[in-house]
């Protein structure tokens, strides 16, 4: 009988390490993050804009030529062709090859750490986790495609591959992801509704007969402006006021009451979109602005982030989210790139706290609850 080639022998995973080179895995992980790091740029760019991310094929967004193979390859074609086109010369944002950085390095330490059935799923799992940061970053909301989508993948995964849960049983893994999607949407869902109880609605006193102006991206009033993303925060939220000698193209209204939410511009009963508004200028006194204390998407976003780490992180992700945001906010008033009172978003620490957990959760919640609380 013909002797069996050695590495058809192997039964488990510890052999295949033994042989194969050591950096075999994190370069092959770096060169497929590389990859899928780019596929997000995509996710980032069009989810928000209700785009396709299957078609149209990449392309440049100033002067719309199709990019080629030669010229999308990741890390490698932003570097030489300089963060520009090659066709118009427009500038790539630097985002592009960042996201493709951070995905690389990310799959690269993950695949290093874990066991294969582990890896892969945190490979997803991060992957929404960049997704989710970056649009928040830009557009203060996070898709349901990675919320929802994220609830119902964290539970199919953590059924496949009970060892997310620290478990053996199929059957309970899934009932813990479960319990933590569930946990982890209900303690954030009460810090919401009691910031909406406390925060309520800001009345916003300007002086008499002040000129504002409402256009797509935001309202303007004298010398100040601010962005719908900063005042609104989730799509129950409006802002209203009374105005008079109220202009909107052609049209004329003597006095109107003005309601404004994400999508929708409403002047008495005429309702318009507010992607499409042009400009509207009026004179106010007094605008109500909503105040939360965070978006609906974040409570989404943490179930998500539950379902896949289960009841056991939802300490250490709440409290490293808080600390971290806070800190984040607090320095930039500091110096002065935020006023108080504008909104951060929060969707970006909770994934920087769901990042976390895999590596060092586990240790810290032992560390905390059994010596500083004495358990």
């Amino acid at each position: 009988m013909d002797e069996i080639h050695p590495i058809l022998q192997l039964a488990t995973w510890a052999d295949m390490q033994q042989v194969m080179p050591i950096w075999f895995l994190p370069v092959t992980a770096f060169v497929f993050g590389s990859i899928v790091g780019s596929f997000l740029n995509v996710c980032i760019h069009r989810m928000p804009r209700g785009h396709s991310i299957v078609a149209p094929l990449s392309h440049c967004y100033s002067c719309t030529r199709e990019i080629a193979w030669f010229d999308n390859i990741p890390l490698i074609s932003y570097l030489f062709l300089r963060g520009k086109c090659r066709y118009c010369r427009a500038p790539f944002s630097v985002r592009y090859w960042l996201v493709e950085l951070l995905t690389a390095i990310l799959f690269a330490v993950i695949w290093e750490k874990f066991h294969p059935s582990q890896a892969a799923v945190y490979t997803l799992f991060v992957s929404g986790l960049i997704v989710a940061t970056f649009i928040d970053f830009e557009h203060y909301i996070i898709p349901n495609e990675i919320t929802l989508g994220g609830i119902v993948a964290g539970i199919l995964c953590s059924a496949f591959v009970p060892s997310l849960q620290n478990e053996m049983s199929h059957v309970m893994a899934t009932l813990w992801s479960l319990a933590g999607a569930g946990a982890c949407y209900g303690t954030l869902w009460v810090v919401l509704e009691l910031g909406k109880r406390f925060l309520g609605v800001k009345k916003l006193a300007l002086p008499k007969s002040t000129e504002v102006s409402l256009t797509p991206e935001g309202i303007g009033m004298e010398s100040n402006s601010e962005r719908w993303e900063d005042i609104f925060s989730r799509e129950t939220d409006v802002l209203t006021f009374t105005g008079t000698d109220v202009h909107l193209g052609g049209k004329t209204w003597q006095t109107a009451e003005i309601q404004v939410d994400w999508q929708e511009v409403k002047v008495d009963e005429e309702v318009f979109r507010l992607g499409e508004l042009g400009k509207l200028t009026a004179t106010t006194e007094i605008i109500y602005v909503p105040r939360e204390a965070m978006g609906f998407g974040d409570v989404k976003f943490i179930a998500a982030i539950g379902a896949f780490l289960g009841p056991k992180a939802i300490f250490f992700v709440i409290l490293v989210s808080s600390l971290t945001g806070s800190l984040v906010g607090l320095t930039s008033m500091l110096i002065g790139k935020r006023e108080w009172g504008l909104r951060l978003p929060y969707g970006p620490y909770l994934a920087f706290a769901a990042l976390l957990w895999p590596f060092w959760g586990s240790r810290f919640n032992a560390y905390f609850f059994n010596s500083w609380l004495g358990q």
